[in-house]
């Protein structure tokens, strides 16, 4: 037994001597065991699968991937099918028992870190009986909720998290630029209007998170976004073909157009989801846009080269 496990078996024996349940103490250490080796591969704020996604589970995921509602400092690892059926309850807890086990198991662990870190379990798999959500804190089951199929407790799952794992301690920065950008990649990503997020967290909803006015908040995400694109190595899935995905080489003029699609693209997907209203811009905001967008277009011409 390596240093972790004496810890966290040291974690459960002191949840049952203050009276937790033992199975559920041990269930919860189970789970806090797997995202600790989970650890190195997750980024806090996104969600991760752990191992390869087949064309059974990768439509789960890219569920998931769009309307999970992350804060920046949530761990979520989504466990396919191949691994969510090598974790389970033990047998004593009849009631945490979703899927026979005969079937596959398909699970989301999501864990706010903190003085009392507190994990969520979510079991997904369309071959459930019962699929919900239980959540644990120090060797003890706060709460469970059930569903009739995993469809709709997929949609229940930003709630949810937002509800019992959000950061409660104040925001700095950071925290409201990563949110942001969490949100607006996955929108893009998906194309999914629906992605939610909170306006009182975004600086793109609320400038003032970030001490910015809203044409410069705007230009800042649609910045980010766009570098990080032209700096991949492969086109995403919504380009590959696309010819419009690869500039033509050649004249000024045709890095320009192409650099301006992406911006505009980026522009409609902000539009599109009504985070920001551009029909209210006053002439002075309309004159800012414009000087902003010709700006960013002249920063991100240089990276079609790949220099920063």
């Amino acid at each position: 037994m390596n240093a972790d496990q004496q810890d966290m078996a040291a974690r459960i024996d002191a949840w049952i001597a203050a009276g937790r349940n033992p199975g559920v103490a041990h269930w919860h250490g189970a789970l806090e065991a797997t995202m600790a080796s989970l650890e190195p591969h997750l980024q806090p704020g996104h969600l991760v699968p752990v191992q390869a996604l087949d064309k059974t589970s990768y439509p789960v995921f890219a569920e998931l991937y769009a309307l999970l509602d992350l804060s920046p400092d949530v761990q979520a690892a989504f466990l396919p099918m191949a691994m969510g059926g090598v974790l389970k309850p033990p047998a004593a807890l009849d009631a945490l028992h979703r899927v026979h086990p005969d079937n596959t198991s398909t699970l989301l662990l999501c864990r706010r870190p903190g003085r009392l870190p507190r994990i969520l379990c979510a079991e997904l798999s369309k071959e459930a009986w019962k699929p919900g959500v239980d959540l644990f804190e120090e060797g003890s089951l706060l709460g469970n909720y059930e569903y009739d199929n995993s469809a709709d407790c997929i949609r229940d799952l930003a709630k949810l998290i937002r509800t019992h794992l959000w950061r409660k301690e104040k925001w700095s920065s950071d925290h409201y630029q990563a949110y942001t950008l969490n949100w607006f990649t996955r929108l893009v990503d998906t194309g999914r209007l629906d992605a939610p997020a909170q306006a009182d967290h975004s600086y793109v909803h609320t400038p003032v998170l970030v001490n910015l006015d809203r044409v410069a908040a705007i230009f800042k995400l649609v910045y980010t976004v766009a570098a990080r694109q032209l700096q991949e190595t492969e086109p995403g899935p919504a380009e590959q073909g696309d010819p419009a995905a690869v500039p033509e080489p050649g004249t000024a003029e045709n890095r320009r157009h192409f650099v301006e699609g992406r911006l505009l693209s980026l522009l409609n997907h902000l539009r599109d989801s009504q985070a920001v209203d551009f029909s209210t811009f006053t002439s002075k905001e309309n004159e800012q846009f414009k000087d902003a967008f010709a700006a960013t277009v002249t920063r991100l011409d240089p990276l079609l080269d790949g220099s920063r």
